[in-house]
């Protein structure tokens, strides 16, 4: 069996872009496939990938190793198949798709899933936050606008028409800036816990 220090160089004089199926002519024909199933398996990708590459050097000619291929993809499996590397991936809201064997797949998961609430209580974070920076943005925009209606309306250019419904729009806008204010304190208090909740996720989890 290869030794990871000796399959990591080698994968990366053949994969440049790194789990990419596209191979050029030299690529597939000095292609070592265990260690290219290493780098796949490394990377968490489906063991379709072996299919990418089979078309990819088929229009060259060349026929993968599919036992190398397969042997070395294991071996990468069970450093991308752990608890820690399943709760990094669902902390950064990344989906699992079914590649680990029975034995590991079970620490995967409890660690993806770990990582996937942290996510989710982050993500309820930036959702409430986003809406009250939306909001504040909105207040602004009503200002600017009460601002330059304001000064129309006690020109001397603007008729008796202009001024009454100029009037009627700044009370609206009024009404509105108003509306947006109660909506940005219920949405700061909701924010309050979104946070100690998002705190409170990170604080339970067995994983830094």
């Amino acid at each position: 069996m290869k030794s990871i220090s000796r399959i990591i160089p080698l994968a990366v004089l053949v994969l440049l872009a790194g789990g990419c199926a596209t191979m050029s002519e030299e690529e597939c024909l000095i292609a070592d496939w265990h260690a290219i199933g290493y780098e796949d398996g490394a990377a968490g990708l489906q063991v379709t990938q072996l299919g990418k590459r089979r078309e990819a050097c088929a229009d060259h000619g060349v026929r993968p190793d599919t036992t190398a291929y397969r042997a070395g993809r294991d071996e990468g499996l069970q450093l991308y198949c752990t608890e820690h590397r399943g709760f990094r991936l669902g902390r950064a809201g990344g989906g699992y798709n079914g590649v680990c064997p029975a034995g590991l797949e079970g620490l995967f998961l409890r660690g993806h899933q770990a990582g996937r609430e942290i996510y989710l209580a982050r993500n309820a974070v930036n959702q409430v936050a986003g809406a009250i920076s939306e909001r504040q943005q909105e207040r602004e925009h009503i200002l600017d606008d009460i601002t330059e209606m304001s000064a129309h309306l006690i020109s001397d250019e603007a008729t008796k028409e202009e001024r009454i419904t100029l009037l009627a729009d700044i009370a609206r806008l009024k009404d509105r800036h108003s509306e947006l204010g109660v909506e940005i304190e219920d949405l700061e208090y909701e924010l309050a816990m979104r946070e100690a909740e998002y705190q409170e996720v990170q604080a339970r989890s067995p994983y830094r």
